[in-house]
């Protein structure tokens, strides 16, 4: 659809555009015969992949090649009986701080982050979970901001079977956000949901708790790794 180059050995942006269908599902390589990338070893070069006005991908920083899926690039359909779990996240200029987990219960679907500094970029993951699930999905940011507004306009977005659910980035250390079917948090009447949500330090292998019932453990979590700042959940 399009290329470009080699070009001049001078500091310069070069723009291509052209239309597609939304449903195209597209690749870009980009290649270095230099075998360093396009930064940082001789000028802090770059390049960008935007759709519609919203940057998909960004980079400079690689080796000999790169290349980047973008577009309606979904090749495995869900089962009959699931559906379509999709998370966007555009960072804001301080991505190391940020981390995000989506859950089934105790058991972590997916996960992302941290991720890289002073790149505004949209990530994306997808997963297919049953029509019956319960999710849970939190965002963490260390630096206690959130992704919106302070260092940016990050934000995130929720979709299942491509239908938005939930959208935010306006938050302190953390949010957690119930989608799909969630009509009853899985207890009984008589009973109530209890959830403990730990961010740790940098020395997490510092760190354990435990939840009881008079001598009875009933949840408990810990250490922890060091050097990474990640929210923890368990609920029972």
């Amino acid at each position: 659809l399009l290329q470009d180059g080699p070009f001049g050995n001078n500091f310069q942006l070069y723009t291509k555009e052209v239309c597609v269908s939304k449903s195209a599902c597209l690749s870009m390589t980009i290649a270095d015969f230099g075998w360093n990338g396009i930064c940082c070893s001789y000028g802090d070069g770059y390049y960008r992949i935007i759709v519609d006005g919203m940057v998909q991908k960004y980079g400079g920083d690689f080796g000999r090649t790169e290349t980047t899926q973008i577009g309606d690039c979904n090749l495995n359909a869900c089962a009959s009986d699931e559906s379509m779990v999709r998370v966007e996240l555009l960072t804001d200029r301080y991505g190391s701080e940020t981390t995000w987990e989506l859950k089934n219960g105790d058991n972590v679907l997916l996960q992302d982050g941290p991720f890289a500094d002073n790149t505004i970029q949209l990530y994306t993951k997808e997963i297919c979970v049953s029509k019956s699930a319960c999710l849970s999905m939190t965002i963490a940011d260390t630096g206690r901001n959130g992704i919106c507004c302070t260092n940016g306009k990050g934000s995130y977005k929720i979709f299942i079977d491509g239908v938005e659910q939930k959208s935010g980035g306006e938050f302190e250390s953390s949010e957690t956000t119930q989608i799909g079917d969630c009509d009853s948090n899985g207890c009984a009447s008589d009973e109530s949901m209890v959830r403990v949500q730990l961010l740790t330090d940098y020395r997490g292998s510092e760190t354990t708790w435990e939840l009881k019932s008079r001598d009875n453990i009933l949840l408990q979590d810990g250490p922890f790794p060091n050097f990474i700042f990640q929210l923890y959940t368990k609920e029972i």
